[in-house]
């Protein structure tokens, strides 16, 4: 077979390849517009194709910087069609791992495992092979809120005198602000343009969305949103209402139940009483307690699997 080795260049459609190989092998969901946006961002050698002479997708690796001060850099797994020969994904991994092996400020090449992935248990033998070692996993904490009775839950202290209201078209410079203000979401896009888009073509489009102020200062916001099981964002086999999206001023920490107090209001002004809201966290640990913890209480999900890389 002859092969085409690519690295990541905009409108040639790779995207789309991307796509395709990730949805395919993983069974998961992926949009090839958010992934023109990371790939931009990244930068012209994060990510590495192979394709066949007909451009058809085979393969493909990406890699990313971490946003902190750590000499860490992370790296994904070669997803690969079923007629992709394994010395092109390794080719191509390979290459990718010598690339930022060679960068004189990294230290460490983190990975993970989405456990939700049809393989898995694929990924995790082939990191094991290359020298990865498991340092965390991922877990989420999640409970189910009902629409009715959070909408009517008691709001006390500082939270109390705030106001809120559902967003509108000409809300798109508040929510994107509140967001550059909020440490924790800031970096969820990798510009100000694709925070734009987001709200426009997809959080405003489908609506919902509330605000919460301080006076006149937009303190935090969010969108409910129905949301059917995807194995990402979403477990289980039922539909929930999800908040699609949580920003709240740094110095506002306290108010993320008088945000879910309104966006319990607008999802019972919308008439979404049948379902709940899943709402919850995500945090790392290490262990066998944690594991096991998870294996024992329902409400907690292991989500992924971290690893590492030292160079030497």
């Amino acid at each position: 077979m002859k092969i085409v080795y690519k690295n990541w260049e905009p409108d040639q459609g790779l995207e789309d390849a991307q796509e395709k190989i990730y949805t395919t092998v993983s069974g998961l969901a992926a949009q090839a517009e958010q992934i023109r946006a990371r790939n931009i961002e990244r930068g012209n050698e994060a990510t590495k194709y192979a394709l066949t002479k007909e451009g058809e997708p085979l393969a493909y690796v990406t890699s990313y910087e971490y946003r902190d001060d750590t000499n860490r850099v992370g790296i994904g797994y070669p997803w690969s069609m079923e007629d992709c020969p394994t010395e092109a994904k390794e080719k191509i991994f390979n290459e990718l791992m010598e690339h930022l092996k060679a960068k004189d400020d990294v230290g460490e090449i983190r990975t993970s495992v989405v456990l939700a992935s049809k393989i898995k248990d694929e990924m995790v033998e082939f990191f094991e092979k290359n020298g990865f070692t498991e340092v965390e996993r991922g877990f989420r904490y999640t409970t189910d809120l009902d629409v009715v009775e959070t909408s009517k839950s008691k709001i006390t202290g500082q939270a109390e005198s705030l106001t809120g209201r559902v967003a509108t078209e000409e809300d798109i410079d508040v929510l994107y602000e509140v967001s550059m203000a909020d440490d924790f979401t800031k970096g969820a896009f990798p510009n100000e343009e694709a925070w734009r888009a987001y709200f426009k073509d997809r959080v405003l489009k489908d609506g919902h969305a509330v605000i919460v102020f301080d006076g006149d200062k937009a303190v935090a916001a969010s969108a409910p949103l129905r949301y059917k099981p995807d194995g990402i964002f979403l477990s289980g086999d039922e539909e929930r209402i999800i908040m699609r999206f949580t920003s709240i001023r740094t110095g506002y920490s306290d108010l993320w139940h008088r945000l879910v107090v309104e966006v319990a209001k607008e999802c019972k002004s919308a008439g979404w009483t049948d379902i709940p809201i899943r709402v919850g966290y995500g945090y790392t640990a290490s262990g066998p307690s944690a594991i096991g913890l998870a294996q024992l209480k329902p409400e907690i999900e292991a989500y992924d699997i971290g690893f590492a890389f030292k160079k030497e």
